[in-house]
């Protein structure tokens, strides 16, 4: 299981937060930030990344809409201090949890590693589940009080609020009136996932549908529907 995300460097909102099969394909990535710009309805006027492949079809679409170069900046990723603090904050606070179930599974022998089957079958069963808690710390974290602290560059305050109502000379944060992207560009995009192997996937939904399985809507029926696959693949 992958997690992807997205902040603003000026009020700390997060702009999207994601669980998929891989955080290493530029297509999904891409994916995810088209359709942050259709949410909050333009495009920022420059997106900082780390130096990953993954982020190339992101550099290229703000090139496109911005039509400069300077739309799009790569850095290093401990330069990239907003979403770095923000990452340890997660993974101290929420991530941990799951590490440790899924590390639970395999100490009892339930889930192997490296097995990419059973690694789907985890995904398959665990995803949403975890999307759904990725949703909820999102919306926890971009509705708290950030406190004032010294020396901070960015103001304190609520994200959401410092997000939609900027104080100059934050105002200007979008693209309102942009050209459409490229068809090229458009064509390359994937959409999020559970499984890695497409066809793997629709076998679980085929398992699910004739053997009476139903989707996990929590952590134990997630558990208790992933035995039950694994007996089935196996």
């Amino acid at each position: 299981m992958f997690e992807c995300r997205c902040i603003d460097g000026y009020s700390r909102k997060i702009i999207w937060l994601k669980a998929s099969y891989t955080n290493h394909k530029p297509e999904l990535i891409a994916s995810y930030f088209t359709d942050s710009t259709r949410e909050v309805g333009g495009y920022p006027r420059r997106v900082r990344t780390d130096k990953g492949t993954e982020n190339v079809i992101v550099a290229a679409i703000q090139a496109a809409v911005t039509g400069s170069t300077t739309g799009h900046l790569y850095g290093t990723s401990p330069g990239n201090q907003r979403i770095e603090a923000w990452w340890s904050f997660f993974r101290r606070c929420r991530s941990q949890f799951w590490i440790e179930l899924f590390e639970n599974l395999s100490e009892y022998g339930a889930f192997h590693p490296h097995v990419s089957r059973e690694i789907d079958c985890l995904r398959f069963c665990f995803m949403d589940i975890i999307q759904q808690d990725l949703d909820a710390v999102r919306r926890e974290w971009n509705t708290h009080r950030i406190r004032p602290s010294t020396g901070a560059q960015c103001p304190a305050g609520i994200p959401d609020e410092l997000y939609y109502l900027p104080q100059p000379p934050a105002v200007q944060c979008l693209l309102t009136d942009t050209p459409p992207l490229p068809v090229q560009l458009m064509e390359r995009l994937e959409q999020r996932r559970s499984c890695e192997d497409v066809d793997f996937g629709l076998y679980l939904d085929y398992l699910c549908q004739h053997q009476g399985f139903h989707m996990p809507v929590d952590v134990d029926t997630a558990t208790s529907l992933y035995f039950d696959l694994v007996k089935c693949i196996h």
